[in-house]
């Protein structure tokens, strides 16, 4: 294998080996304690439990897409070297960056938005930025979802989750009311 071989192959794997080992490090970093996040644990879960939860998932799924940008390169080099390019990515490269954008935008949005508005409109968004369009499915989907984290966040887990700023919390305390979470 030439020098240059070993230079795409490590382009290939860069990014999504940097997702693992960065999703592993920051579990970290979920809380600034995260002996007194463990004990405000009731049952399985915690305030903690969660945000561990999802980075495992990140860690898993970018050692996926690492193993499987791996392959993907080593079938090029092994099929004539660099003559083959890799397969065009730009548009699937693109749209993980606005998924990445948008888990920031969500974790930002929390405290401003609160955490019942700010998943719905964070699950809207991520669902069509999965090509999904159809009111038939983002309606049901997001209502649905959204209820469902509220209630196993804030009613299950008793976490203390933001509930917005101004009108939005106000907004919040009627929806958890409604739905009998307070």
């Amino acid at each position: 294998m030439t020098q240059r071989s070993r230079a795409t192959l490590w382009r290939a794997v860069a990014v999504p080996l940097l997702f693992f080992v960065g999703a592993l490090l920051l579990t970290r970093f979920v809380a600034d304690d995260l002996e007194q996040a463990r004990a405000m644990a009731r049952g399985i879960a915690g305030p903690a439990t969660w945000p561990t939860f999802m980075l495992y998932g990140v860690a898993v799924f970018a050692l996926g897409w690492t193993m499987d940008s791996l392959r993907q390169s080593l079938r090029s080099v092994e099929d004539g070297g660099l003559q083959h390019k890799l397969p065009d990515t730009s548009a699937k490269g693109a749209r993980v960056w606005l998924g990445i954008v948008l888990v920031l935008a969500y974790g930002f949005s929390l405290a401003w938005l609160g955490f019942a508005l700010a998943t719905f409109v964070y699950m809207i968004l991520w669902l069509m930025l999965g090509r999904i369009y159809a009111l038939r499915i983002l309606v049901p989907v997001t209502v649905l979802g959204t209820a469902l984290f509220l209630y196993t966040f804030v009613k299950l887990a008793l976490m203390p989750l933001d509930r917005g700023q101004g009108w939005i919390g106000e907004f919040s305390v009627a929806l958890y009311r409604l739905m009998g979470i307070y």
